[in-house]
Formats: C-alpha cells, sequence, structure tokens
C-alpha cells in the first residue's frame, strides 16, 4: 500500500503545473509539501527517481574525463594546505584527499610549514571517527577560546554535520589531549542544531538556535540569546538576549580584539538592516548609533562603521573609523562626527570589494576600474 501510495506521489509530481504552485494568496497550496521531510522514505525515493531520470538523460558525471580531472586536482598533493588557525604558535591545516575522504584536522610549526613536505601532526581524524561512529561527519569549523595572548589555547568547540547537513553538533575538543571533552568531565556539548555559539569565557557559552521552535524565528534562525555555564544542564541556561518573531535572526558573541574586550549584540530586521548593542570591557550595554542599513566591526580600539546610505557627510560605500570608547560616549551626532576617520571614500571609477585584516594591519581590497588594489591602515596604538 506504502509503494502504490508513492508512486502516486510520483505520478502527481510530475504532472504539477504552475497553475498548483503556491501564490501570494495561498502561499501553503503547495502540492509538494512532502518533501519537506527531507529523510522521509517518500522523499528519498522521489530524490532517486529524479537522479535516475537525470543520468539516463545526461550520463553520470563521473565516467566525464573533466570529472576526473577536476577530482584529481582537488585531491592533489600539491595543492597549498591553507591555514585556518594559528594557535600556540602551531599552524592548523584541514585536509582532504582520496585517502582521506572526510578529512583529517592537523597541526605543524612555522619552520615545517615552509618545508616542501611538511610533517604534520595529527589533532582529528574525521575518516576514523567516522567509522568508528557509522556517521559520516562533515567538517564544520571550529571556535577557539581566546582569553588573551598570554594564555594558552587548549580548548575549541568543533562543529561537525552529518552528511554536510545544515544543522550541526558541536562539541568541546581538547587541543592538547587531542580528543573530545567527555561530558561526564564537564565538556561543552551542543545537540544537532542550527545553532550560533562562541566563548564568553572558560565556563559560559554564548548559545542560540538549539531552544525549540518558539526561539527561532520566522525566518528560522535563532531569535535569542543564552549564557550557558560549565556543569550544568543546557535547559538550565540564561536567555540574556532576544529579538522578535519577525526579525530575520538575533545573535550575539564576545571576543578579545588585539587585548580589548568587546561584547555584541544585534537583530538583523531585515536581509539590509540590523541594530547593534555594544559592551567594551566593564562598560554597560548600550545601542550603537550609526544606520539601520550600516555594518559594524572592530580593530583593536577603533570602531569601524561601512555605510550603504549616507551619514554625517560621508557617502555610501564609505569605510569609517572612530575610537570605540569615545564615539560610544558621544552626546550627539556633532560630537560623534568629529570622531570619525574615513578610512575608504568610494568615487565614479572606486569602490571598496572588501576587507581583511593582519596582527596589525586592516587591509582594503579596492576596486578602481576593474583592478584590484591593497591599500593598508595600521592604528596608532598606545
Amino acid at each position: 500500500q506504502s509503494w502504490r501510495a508513492l508512486l502516486a506521489r510520483l505520478a502527481m509530481s510530475a504532472a504539477i503545473t504552475d497553475a498548483h504552485l503556491p501564490t501570494l494568496a495561498q502561499p501553503d497550496s503547495d502540492p509538494r509539501i512532502w518533501l519537506e521531510d527531507v529523510t522521509g522514505e517518500e522523499a528519498l525515493a522521489w530524490v532517486k527517481a529524479r537522479n535516475a531520470a537525470a543520468l539516463s538523460s545526461f550520463g553520470n558525471p563521473s565516467d566525464s574525463a573533466t570529472y576526473s580531472r577536476i577530482l584529481e586536482i582537488l585531491d592533489s598533493k600539491a595543492k597549498i594546505p591553507y591555514i585556518g588557525r594559528v594557535l600556540n604558535g602551531l599552524y592548523y591545516n584541514f585536509w582532504q584527499d582520496e585517502t582521506h575522504v572526510q578529512g583529517i584536522w592537523r597541526r605543524c610549526t612555522l619552520d615545517e610549514y615552509r618545508k616542501a613536505e611538511p610533517e604534520w601532526e595529527l589533532v582529528l581524524d574525521l575518516d576514523a571517527l567516522s567509522a568508528e561512529s557509522g556517521v559520516s561527519w562533515v567538517w564544520g569549523g571550529s571556535i577557539p577560546l581566546d582569553e588573551g595572548p598570554t594564555v594558552r589555547k587548549e580548548r575549541v568547540m568543533i562543529r561537525l554535520s552529518r552528511g554536510g547537513s545544515d544543522a550541526t553538533v558541536v562539541r568541546e575538543f581538547d587541543l592538547d589531549a587531542k580528543a573530545f571533552v567527555a561530558e561526564r568531565e564537564g565538556g561543552f556539548a551542543l545537540p544537532e542544531a542550527k545553532s550560533r555559539l562562541c566563548y564568553k569565557d572558560r565556563d559560559t557559552l554564548l548559545v542560540g538556535g538549539v531552544f525549540g521552535e518558539g526561539e527561532m524565528t520566522d525566518s528560522g534562525y535563532p531569535r535569542s540569546v543564552w549564557e550557558w555555564r560549565r556543569g550544568t544542564p543546557l535547559a538550565e541556561a540564561t536567555k540574556v538576549y532576544e529579538g522578535e518573531q519577525s526579525d530575520v535572526s538575533v545573535g550575539g558573541f564576545a571576543y578579545l580584539d588585539r587585548g580589548r574586550r568587546y561584547e555584541l549584540r544585534y537583530r538583523s530586521l531585515t536581509f539590509y538592516t540590523s541594530s547593534y548593542e555594544l559592551k567594551v570591557g566593564e562598560a554597560a550595554w548600550a545601542p550603537i548609533p550609526i544606520p539601520a542599513d550600516a555594518n559594524v566591526g572592530t580593530f583593536a580600539d577603533q570602531l569601524l562603521v561601512t555605510l550603504r546610505s549616507a551619514w554625517l557627510g560621508h557617502p555610501a560605500g564609505a569605510l569609517l573609523a572612530a575610537p570605540a570608547d569615545g564615539f560610544m560616549g558621544a552626546g550627539d551626532d556633532a560630537a560623534r562626527s568629529a570622531l570619525l576617520t574615513p578610512l575608504f571614500t568610494p568615487t565614479e571609477t572606486c569602490s571598496l570589494e572588501a576587507s581583511t585584516e593582519t596582527k596589525n594591519y586592516l587591509v582594503l581590497s579596492c576596486l578602481d576600474n576593474v583592478v584590484t588594489e591593497c591599500r593598508f591602515w595600521r592604528p596608532l596604538m598606545p
């Protein structure tokens, strides 16, 4: 009976026309709503049937010379190992090839990295972990505990997803022991979810996205921020910030920026507008008084503001800097305007493409007459 129902579903899907699809007047009138159950038997059978039809029409990509050539390039041991993190003087790289299909996380010293064939130290083997657990784990990155430049970094939170899904499992990892920290030993572990998190301090996580549908926005992203203390159940975490159900997403994080401690909270009101609150050191929380469509960041003791619309005499597309303490304490726009330094101002031919950071420099990638140039800014540190 279930197979008959499935065949009927497949036949109905094949016969769907634009007239059957959802409209603004009837957004929930979707004859394919059953495909939302992405791991359900019927949905997976429908996907297999569509895949079979595509292979029948176009052939299997793995049979082509182009596919083999691309795979050879991706698996090449001649590619430059990308360094994702530098922790305690060790350079970390996540690597995949024909042997390490799921991948390995490894590290070495800078001197070793400069060699033609570095000798890497294995930190985590996802192929072995997948074989042991029976789950095809996909690397999702690491989030380090940063307690300052003089404190060794020996804990990270590692994200792993089942088969590459959007939802991830997050577990605490000991870099010295090269092992996950068991929950019974006080290790943090978050359930599978589209979570957001960071360390606030050694024994506290800022977390969102793991507290049920009621704590998600209508867009399906976290709506609140919670503090979770080590050694306590996740259910006992404390809510410290929340937005509206209609927001796109809500989040918060704490971090050290070249010795300066910041905590930032945000509400993404739309895809292009947000509101921010900032806490600098031991100061109180305060709204960041910038346009709703501006983006904000920090570099050392400076607040960085990227404009999407004109503001305080600066055009859309400009990048501005101001001392964070003074800007947050200024009483009005006139006082704030006097603190702003333009790091980039667009022209008819030049726009800001992107920015990145080194330890001491803010590097701007500017596009001038379709030619990229880099501009370097270094703050005058006290």
